[in-house]
């Protein structure tokens, strides 16, 4: 349980880190990047035996971190499109929604339950995501066609993405990394996040400024462990995964929620008040209630 409210803890202080980048004038897309070559750093902090990364190449879960190493820097991009076109709720709403995906991939592969309980504490988790993330756009809607469906694309991507990385995080840990190679391989997803992130932008002259690197160092060591913790969780806590993405994404949304609220002084309306006390209980039905 402790590994999870870590990885809960270190997932919301991502969010917020990201919320200071408008503060200090970063382009998030740049902070990223060197965020990734920071968590490389932090990881390898504590790493016993280096001479496992030689064989990671070799490793057959090596391919499925190929794709995730990719796939990270990828949905950091469309998620930055998203924003500005669907909006930040939007875009909220596809990532944290995104937790349906490996727990259906939990429940088809690995043989999961999936009581009416369960059932029922998925769809209160569903709506009180949109409880706390949706807000009600004050601008008008005049794009064309091609701008209607990019707003629905964008985020229909996100929560595909984001759900199959969780749901290939979680086959990874399953059926492929070794005792020992926690942080071998953790550092070698955000490795190739980094040297992706830097073929893309390298040709840019912002990228290689003091703030985006001050920037990626403030990212970088929170990202690291709220990956690490996330997979410590899925090895250690006696739950199924399809039970503890849900808890996982529904801690980080309340988290979210209060450090918007305490920090940012954002509003906390009924609706958001209500969709927190409808999380902690989706929380309660789908870990505690069988």
């Amino acid at each position: 349980m402790l590994y999870l409210l870590l990885s809960i803890l270190t997932s919301t202080s991502l969010i917020v880190i990201l919320r200071l980048y408008d503060k200090w004038k970063v382009n998030s897309s740049f902070g990223i990047v060197f965020n990734y070559f920071f968590c490389v750093i932090t990881g390898l902090f504590f790493v016993d035996d280096f001479t496992l990364f030689s064989k990671i190449p070799s490793w057959n879960g090596f391919p499925y971190v190929l794709i995730l190493g990719i796939a990270f820097i990828l949905i950091f991009q469309i998620v930055g499109k998203a924003t500005l076109i669907s909006g930040v709720a939007t875009t909220s709403i596809a990532m944290k929604l995104s937790f349906v995906i490996p727990a259906i991939f939990a429940v088809w592969l690995y043989g999961d339950s999936l009581s009416t309980i369960k059932i029922c504490g998925i769809a209160c988790a569903i709506l009180s995501v949109f409880l706390i993330s949706y807000e009600k756009s004050k601008t008008t809607d005049t794009e064309n066609n091609t701008i209607t469906n990019r707003r629905i694309l964008y985020p229909f991507l996100i929560f595909v993405m984001c759900g199959l990385c969780d749901a290939t995080f979680n086959h990874i840990q399953k059926k492929f990394i070794p005792a020992g190679w926690d942080h071998q391989v953790t550092i070698t997803v955000f490795l190739i996040a980094a040297i992706v992130g830097i073929a893309m932008n390298a040709h840019k002259k912002e990228l290689y400024q003091w703030k985006n690197v001050t920037a990626g160092i403030a990212l970088g060591i929170p990202n690291y462990f709220s990956l690490y913790f996330l997979l410590k969780t899925l090895k250690t806590l006696p739950m199924e995964s399809s039970t503890i993405f849900p808890i996982n994404n529904l801690g980080i949304v309340c988290l979210s929620a209060l450090s918007g609220y305490i920090l940012f002084h954002e509003k906390f309306s009924r609706q958001k008040i209500a969709g927190i006390i409808l999380a902690i209980a989706s929380i309660i039905i789908i870990g505690f209630v069988h």
